[in-house]
């Protein structure tokens, strides 16, 4: 009868839901970068556009998106955080000029009335010219100091910069580069390190010993991984790395799991084509994590899931010749609703909205009752439902009853 029930709560989901795609922009170039923060330190989330010649700040409002280009950036990376460790967030975009070319990184600083442009770091020029690519922010050395790290793309570079009250101190770290970037306690050891790949290249490690950086790989037999993101994914207690393998015909989402001593590595799922970003996040407001990916030379978003012990996933958009450059996940619009945000080489950012449309039909009948016990869209016992948000399921004597949501 569970099995049933849990069956029957899966068939309802997919039967019961839409996503929604919406288009923004277009912009001037590839969007190659998003973020969702209070960039302005006021209570209003802001989506920060990079694309491959702009920076752009996006607010909905008036049932519309005003979109404020903040200036030439030419860069493939932005990020947002409290950089100088004074309690203030600041957006931070690299950067390349050219004439001649050199690469950095860009910190904007909301004034009250105008955003103040500064440079935290000037990648040197040899024996290439610089570019700005990845940029994050993070305690990557655990001494609980945000410091701001880019790479160079060109010179194959990693910077790390740390604000001291009065200036920014740059120095190199290591001698490689990506494209994607983050600084997360993969291991569920506590303790961050920084993980990045380029495009189509292996998934590098960094961790801070105290008195130097340790280099590792995360998989030393493939050099082909699109995309880092580190989270929850099978929404248990258990951090956990994803990448998109772009190794015909392996491609797929891929998993690395620490077990004390290595990295373990499954094959999540197939993907329909070369991966090139991915994400995670509470795309559909139910309060379980979910996994994104997009493809290169494919406008192909999929959604993955973990259930009954196995991998699941669903096409989320399948059209156009473009590719889906990068992902992010967050309650862009201020209404408390998480939604997924794709940008593409067609210069627009799209945004889809899950739409569970069975719950709004149910809205009559939404009550919740403490004997009762509530089972969330995969098919999970919620005990207690307080301080969860999301979509959940009546569940009474074997029977599946109504819809809650709270």
């Amino acid at each position: 009868m569970k099995k049933l029930i849990f069956l029957l709560v899966i068939l309802l989901t997919l039967l019961y839901a839409d996503w929604v795609k919406v288009a923004i922009g277009p912009f001037d170039d590839y969007v190659s970068a998003i973020t969702i923060a209070k960039g302005r330190n006021d209570d209003t989330n802001r989506i920060y556009v990079a694309t491959w010649r702009s920076l752009y700040e996006l607010t909905y409002r008036n049932n519309r998106w005003d979109i404020l280009n903040m200036g030439t950036t030419s860069g493939w990376g932005v990020w947002a955080g409290d950089g100088r460790n004074d309690g203030r967030i600041r957006v931070y975009a690299t950067f390349t000029v050219t004439g001649p070319q050199y690469g950095g990184v860009y910190e904007y600083t909301w004034t009250g009335s105008n955003w103040q442009r500064e440079a935290v770091a000037t990648f040197p020029s040899s024996p290439h010219s610089s570019a700005g690519h990845a940029v994050a922010i993070g305690k990557a050395r655990n001494d609980g100091i945000n410091r701001i790290y880019s790479t160079d793309g060109n010179n194959q570079r990693l910077f790390e910069s740390t604000w001291d009250g009065q200036r920014w101190n740059t120095t190199q770290i290591f001698d490689s580069a990506g494209v994607n970037m983050i600084i997360a306690p993969a291991r569920n050891d506590g303790i961050n390190r920084i993980y990045f790949v380029g495009q189509g290249t292996t998934i590098k490690e960094l961790s801070w010993d105290g008195q130097r950086w340790l280099y590792q790989l995360v998989d030393p037999t493939e050099r082909t991984y699109f995309g880092i993101a580190c989270g929850y994914g099978r929404n248990d207690s258990i951090l956990r790395l994803y990448s998109g393998l772009g190794s015909y015909p392996n491609y797929g989402l891929y998993e690395f799991t620490w077990n004390g001593s290595q990295w373990e590595k499954i094959r999540a799922k197939g993907f329909p084509g070369l991966p090139r970003c991915v994400n995670l996040g509470d795309g559909r407001n139910e309060g379980l994590t979910r996994i994104y990916m997009g493809a290169t030379g494919r406008q192909v978003a999929m959604e993955y899931w973990y259930v009954n012990n196995q991998w699941d996933s669903l096409v989320i958009d399948s059209i156009g010749s473009n590719s889906y450059l990068c992902v992010f996940v967050g309650d862009g619009r201020n209404d408390g609703i998480n939604r997924v945000y794709f940008g593409s080489s067609d210069r627009y950012l799209y945004e889809f909205s899950y739409l569970p449309s069975g719950i709004k039909e149910n809205n009559n009948n939404l009550v919740i009752k403490k004997d009762k016990r509530l089972i969330n869209p995969l098919g999970q016992i919620i005990l207690n439902p307080k301080n969860k948000k999301g979509v959940y399921f009546l569940y009474e004597k074997g029977k599946l009853k109504k819809f809650i949501k709270f």
